[in-house]
């Protein structure tokens, strides 16, 4: 299996915040532009080539395979966080490493994003994260800081705090798309392990992220491509009106 064909799809989450549509649903089952945000993944995924995908599930997890069943073009295979409701996306990624070691793609399953923006992070050099870098900021977004070709630290509200700051060429959003070569995924993983040994299953997985930019040079690619997060109703709302 050539590793840069390899893909990790974290969609062990409920999502809260979209209440009532998620009381039931997965919200990478939510439909936008005529299908789930997970189709709209896997399309891209398919498009670029991808060969296997390994899908992180928790929150009805049947739902989430039993729609994927019939899908061809893709070898799909499941890795389950029985523990979704009480750990956080960096114990989803931790689960799936068997997955990584080869280097791999991760992609957040409440992210849409283009086939072409995928594309371009695949034709990039080495790891490297998509980043948005015309938007304005807050608490809420997972920020990178840049220092020359690489990220030099990633988190939330790096700057701005709750007031938001305007993003100039130094800064950037993460929107939940990355890849990792062989090397700095096997190195990711023990910043990873360290974190579960401490029983630190709370955290985001950026904040393995951030360990690992202190050592590694990792890169990043602007999207150009529309593109959303979908967290709450109006990023749903958004997004429909974008991929209507």
């Amino acid at each position: 299996m050539n590793a840069e064909r390899r893909a990790i799809v974290l969609a062990a989450g409920q999502g809260k915040r979209l209440e009532p549509l998620t009381d039931d649903t997965p919200k990478t089952l939510l439909e936008v532009g005529s299908q789930p945000v997970l189709d709209h993944i896997l399309d891209a995924l398919e498009a670029n080539g991808y060969e296997q995908v390994a899908v992180v599930t928790g929150f009805e997890h049947e739902q989430i395979e039993d729609h994927c069943a019939s899908r061809e073009g893709l070898e799909i295979e499941y890795v389950h966080n029985e523990d979704y409701d009480t750990t956080n996306n960096i114990y989803s990624l931790w689960l799936a490493r068997e997955y990584a070691t080869d280097g791999f793609t991760l992609v957040n399953s409440d992210t849409l994003f283009s086939a072409t923006s995928l594309g371009e992070l695949q034709d990039a050099d080495g790891s490297r994260l998509l980043v948005e870098t015309d938007e304005r900021l807050d608490d809420e977004e997972m920020q990178v800081a840049f220092g020359s070709e690489h990220i030099e630290t990633i988190g939330k509200a790096l700057d701005g705090g709750d007031t938001g700051v305007y993003l100039d060429d130094g800064d950037g959003e993460y929107i939940g798309v990355s890849k990792f070569t062989a090397d700095d995924a096997e190195r990711l993983f023990e910043h990873i392990e360290e974190f579960i040994e401490r029983d630190e299953v709370g955290e985001w997985y950026e904040a393995a992220f951030d360990e690992l930019f202190e050592e590694r040079e990792i890169g990043y690619v602007r999207v150009d491509e529309p593109w959303a997060e979908i967290d709450t109703p109006d990023d749903l709302e958004g997004a429909r009106e974008e991929w209507d």
